[in-house]
């Protein structure tokens, strides 16, 4: 499966525009979800800088390695997942940055008593920083707001990362 293009950084001699930082953050954001539903864990790396913190609902993870731990216990038991981030706002000051998404996160798992899919909705919010990079995020907090269907779906991924 061919991937998207990751953009090239901007130079850090470049002149300030906002509209251009608005959509590399924009990007960002979308690459973390293809990297999640990808499962490419390089990709998803790009995304944050090494000292990251993720509160997510397994709890915090603190620092780059432990976040790509998370997402390789949480997401690898499911089948597939699909992370969809839109109305993206954002607040730029110089070369750190503040955005809020909303997110779909569907989950599917053939075969799991109950159902075979949990939805999610809910918002990300993140702070970001300009790197020699490019844009990368220094921390995410993940806040669900309703979900539907079978939590069981998601239940077991949760025991993983909590019981080893």
């Amino acid at each position: 499966m061919p991937t998207s293009p990751t953009p090239a950084p901007i130079p850090a001699d470049a002149p300030a525009d906002p509209a251009r930082d608005q959509i590399q953050i924009a990007q960002v954001l979308y690459r973390l979800a293809r990297a999640m539903d990808t499962r490419d864990w390089d990709l998803l790396a790009t995304c944050f800088i090494s000292e990251a913190v993720g509160d997510f609902a397994t709890g915090q993870a603190v620092g780059l390695d432990s976040m790509i731990l998370d997402y390789k216990a949480f997401l690898p038991p499911l089948d597939t997942t699909q992370h969809l981030v839109t109305n993206i706002e954002t607040a730029i000051d110089g070369d750190t940055a503040e955005a809020t998404a909303y997110f779909l996160a569907q989950h599917i798992r053939a075969d799991t008593e109950g159902g075979d899919q949990f939805l999610i909705g809910g918002r990300y919010d993140d702070r970001l920083t300009r790197t020699t990079e490019g844009w990368r995020i220094t921390r995410r907090q993940v806040t669900g707001s309703w979900t539907q269907g079978n939590p069981k779906v998601v239940g077991t991924t949760l025991d993983r990362r909590e019981n080893g």
